[in-house]
């Protein structure tokens, strides 16, 4: 079996990943596999970002203090009971029960799924209970939060570049908003990946995925709206160096911002993507990092990471693009919850992964 990548569906990553599986000599793959690993692999100088890993918290706590000063991430899990898809945000609604978009293969709208974790934040189970429509046309849905005071949901949409409010009660469509700037001036596919919901200031924070046309180095504006999505604000943020040399804007390179998540102490955890499409799909790898950041403060805190990838042997590749809150654990610590990407399990390569972290 030969696994090829082809980019005909790549738009920035999470809309190109099409694998084509063409049969071929088991010596002449053995050669090829080698060669594109490789090519590919990672600078041993690169940091180590494993699949389980502790991290140890610089500054100000995360957590509680009668809690581990470390930061848990759990392994992958295959969510194989949900339907395929463009997995691309998710937020929790109530108990178990969490709205998840996908950025196509969908009307406007969202599935509601039971994410099910046990007492050490683990997920043990994912099923779909069925999907909530609010409209004929998915216009690249990347993002969703949720005010449950009021219990309103809103959808960041990339293709507009617009914000869209609607009554979770009754699905009725209450507000839009476009983000002018974002849609003059952002590449195409790299507009708004992001939104979340902050209850401490009843605002709502998103940003643009890559750095917009005239702003400097890995530049990203973090916009902030107030709940009737009036413009109430704007940040820098500076993503790190890529880990990879190739162009940032190439086809086969993902980079920049997938999500924020407002965690209620007045900071956002932002979650920064790094997708390397290898020229024959095997050898291709994402690594996400995620960063503590204060609007309004220069420097960002360094939370933790992990990478994935495909090779012969390890199909984990996985391009996580959501996050959202969880519950909280009986010991204090609270769970972090994303899911990634797979292209509607493209060729039955990519799976629908989803993982926790504690923080």
């Amino acid at each position: 079996m030969f696994v090829i990548l082809h980019r005909k569906k790549i738009v920035f990553m999470r809309k190109h990943f099409n694998i084509l599986i063409l049969p071929a000599a088991v010596a002449f793959v053995i050669v090829v596999v080698m060669l594109v690993s490789y090519l590919h692999a990672p600078d041993e100088n690169q940091p180590d970002y494993s699949q389980k890993a502790y991290i140890h918290l610089i500054g100000s706590p995360l957590k509680p203090d009668n809690v581990s000063d470390y930061i848990w991430v759990s392994p992958q899990f295959n969510a194989t009971d949900v339907p395929p898809g463009n997995y691309s945000g998710l937020v929790r609604l109530a108990g178990n029960h969490y709205a998840v978009v996908s950025d196509a293969g969908t009307p406007k709208g969202y599935y509601n799924f039971s994410i099910d974790i046990d007492t050490t934040g683990q997920i043990t189970a994912i099923h779909n209970n069925g999907f909530r429509k609010l409209g004929d046309v998915n216009d690249d849905q990347e993002a969703v939060t949720y005010d449950a005071d009021c219990h309103h949901i809103y959808i960041g949409n990339e293709e507009t570049a617009a914000i869209e409010e609607f009554d979770a009660l009754n699905g009725r469509k209450l507000n839009r908003q476009v983000i002018s700037d974002f849609k003059r001036l952002a590449v195409h596919n790299r507009i708004i990946e992001s939104l979340t919901y902050d209850p401490t200031e009843n605002c709502l924070y998103t940003c643009n995925e890559g750095p917009l046309r005239g702003d400097p180095g890995q530049m990203i504006r973090i916009r902030k709206f107030d709940t009737d999505l009036h413009d109430t604000g704007e940040y820098t943020y500076v993503m790190d160096d890529p880990l990879s040399e190739v162009k940032i804007g190439d086809n086969s390179h993902a980079f920049g911002v997938a999500e924020l998540l407002a965690i209620g102490d007045g900071t956002l955890l932002v979650l920064e993507r790094e997708f390397l499409v290898a020229p024959a799909g095997i050898g291709s790898w994402v690594v996400n990092k995620i960063f503590r950041f204060k609007p309004g403060v220069e420097e960002k805190q360094y939370v933790t990471g992990w990478r994935t990838q495909l090779n012969v042997d390890d199909f984990t590749l996985a391009n996580y693009e959501g996050m959202c809150l969880g519950p909280k654990l009986p010991n204090g610590r609270q769970v972090v919850i994303l899911c990634a990407d797979s292209q509607n399990r493209v060729h039955g390569v990519l799976r629908d992964w989803f993982r926790t972290i504690l923080i």
